[in-house]
Order: structure tokens, then sequence, then C-alpha cells
């Protein structure tokens, strides 16, 4: 079972402020910026809330919630119970003091570690993972838990591999943070996801695949 790298966990647990940033509205020139250079950022944004079914009083579960801007708006949307898990503290940190700030902090609970090896006594009706599996060397070990911890759908991202961005991202993550990224084919994906669920639709977006997998 591969966890994420260590350059991964470096890299997270350093950038918060900088990560949190890129969803931010706060800063109207910097959003209306990453909107059109982060084009798949938003895509996966907006495609997670178009895709997931009813949100009022569902349970959510999301892995590598980062600064759980995901995980605070399915709060906002009249999700009943949302946690956010993160194995960089300083994540988890900044989430509880934005969920506080937001008014939401008695809905969400965010837990640090790796969602592989913490205890979950019941199911989601909702788990997500956005963004997760770009550093994950073994996707199919967190799709088996995230089929056994949701009873309706599971949200998910892969990046794929473009040469352009591949390159880049290479010098950027692997290179200079020690921080491998990891890429998958729809057919790699179709062949973790589909034993697990009942359907699996698989829609193409900036920079990757987005995924969204029911149970019934």
């Amino acid at each position: 079972m591969n966890s994420p790298s260590e350059g991964a966990k470096v890299y997270f647990d350093s950038v918060p402020d900088q990560w949190d940033a890129l969803y931010s509205h706060e800063n109207r020139l910097r959003y209306a910026f990453n909107r059109i250079m982060r084009k798949g950022l938003f895509q996966r944004y907006e495609l997670t809330f178009e895709k997931c079914g009813h949100i009022p009083g569902s349970t959510v579960l999301e892995m590598g919630c980062g600064t759980g801007r995901y995980s605070i708006e399915f709060a906002k949307r009249g999700a009943a119970r949302v946690v956010g898990v993160d194995f960089a503290p300083s994540m988890i940190e900044f989430s509880r003091v934005m969920a506080k700030n937001m008014g939401v902090e008695n809905v969400c609970s965010f837990r640090q570690g790796d969602v592989r090896t913490l205890a979950f006594h019941e199911p989601f009706d909702i788990v997500l993972a956005i963004g997760l599996f770009d550093y994950i060397a073994d996707a199919e070990s967190v799709i088996n838990i995230a089929a056994r911890l949701t009873s309706r759908v599971f949200i998910c991202t892969f990046p794929t591999y473009s040469a352009f961005r591949g390159f880049h991202r290479k010098i950027r993550y692997n290179w200079i943070r020690r921080c491998p990224i990891y890429y998958y084919t729809s057919h790699q994906i179709q062949r973790m996801v589909r034993p697990y669920f009942h359907t699996a639709d698989i829609i193409p977006m900036s920079g990757g695949l987005f995924v969204s997998a029911h149970k019934n």
C-alpha cells in the first residue's frame, strides 16, 4: 500500500494559504486569473456539486480535504455531517479555522492522517477524493476504501498526461519539491472503479478526468 511521498507531505504542509488562495473569492483579480489559467480546478468544483446528488441532510467524507473548501461548501448547502481528512497538519488546522469563520464548525470535523489507516464507524452518503490521486501511486487501494465507506456516490478526479503539462509538473513537483505526480488513463480508471460501483461516469475536463461512481 503506497502512501503519499514524504515530499508531498512536506509540500502540502507548507502551502495552506497559497493553496486556499486558488479558490478564494476575496481577491477578485487573483480569482479571475485562476478561473482562466487553472480552469480544471473550477470545472471539478462545479461538477462535484452538479453530480453528487441531493445534499441537504447528507453525510460527506472528503479524502484529501486540503483547506476544506469543498467540505465547508457541503455544510453551507445543508449537509448534516461532513468529515475532512488530510495528511498535512497545517491543512487541517486551516480547515478548522475556516469552518469556524464560515459558521459551520458544528457540521464539519477535520482529522489529520491517512484515510487508509483511520477508523470510520459508519458509511457516508457522499465520498470525495478531489485531486488526491495526483499524489497516490496505488489509486485502487483508496477506491476500495471509498467503495466500502460510501452508501451512495463516490466523486473523484484523476490527472491525465500531456507532454507540455507533464514536463512542467515534472520540473515543478518531481524535481524541485520531490513530490511525484501520477497519471491515469480512462481505461485504467474504468478497470479500477467499475468492480466496486453499479455505474461510473467518466467526464473529460481540463487537465484530467472527473469520475462520478454510484452504488445504485
